[in-house]
């Protein structure tokens, strides 16, 4: 357990190094709503009054990793928004609006499968399929909603207008309109 528990660390601060490098301003944004998102999937465990064992402990890292997914999808977007030329505000509405169904449908189909394995599981596999529920839905409502909020409150004080690398895009990769 305690070298699980280790190896979830080790895991979480090298996703949280490789958000800040690649991602730079939006990785900040995306290592707050990520911290934010495992502090508010062990309050809702502790709420559940459930006992944390190795598989929820591997749907909490799993959860950590649909989390990133989500904010990696809605990064890149924004970034290829940049690159063919549009505003930082336009590329941030555009890649918001266009990585959600994407975010979703991937959400769903972990839902479903969370839903059957604790239909048809056993005691240890229904634990780590309602904890995999759990992290879903956090995940989904940090990594959507949390990391929009907060990047959209950036993108609103035009404090970031036409700095680009702070998104990771060099303007030499910029199209011009």
């Amino acid at each position: 357990m305690q070298k699980t528990v280790y190896a979830g660390f080790i895991g979480v601060a090298l996703i949280f190094i490789y958000m800040l490098f690649y991602y730079r301003f939006m990785g900040l944004i995306a290592v707050i709503t990520l911290s934010t998102y495992i502090y508010l999937v062990l309050l809702v465990f502790n709420w559940m009054n459930a006992v944390l064992t190795l598989p929820g402990i591997a749907a909490l890292i799993l959860g950590v990793g649909m989390a990133v997914d989500a904010n990696i999808i809605t990064y890149e977007r924004i970034k290829e928004e940049i690159r063919s030329g549009k505003s930082i505000m336009s590329a941030f509405k555009a890649g918001s609006r266009r990585s959600l169904s994407t975010i979703l449908d991937a959400n769903i189909t972990t839902i479903l499968a969370a839903s059957v394995l604790f239909a048809y599981g056993t005691s240890s596999v229904q634990g780590f399929a309602v904890m995999l529920i759990v992290s879903i839905l956090t995940s989904f409502i940090t990594a959507v909603y949390g990391s929009r909020l907060l990047l959209g409150l950036w993108v609103n004080s035009k404090a970031l207008n036409k700095k680009y690398r702070w998104f990771g895009v060099k303007e030499g990769e910029i199209n011009e309109l």
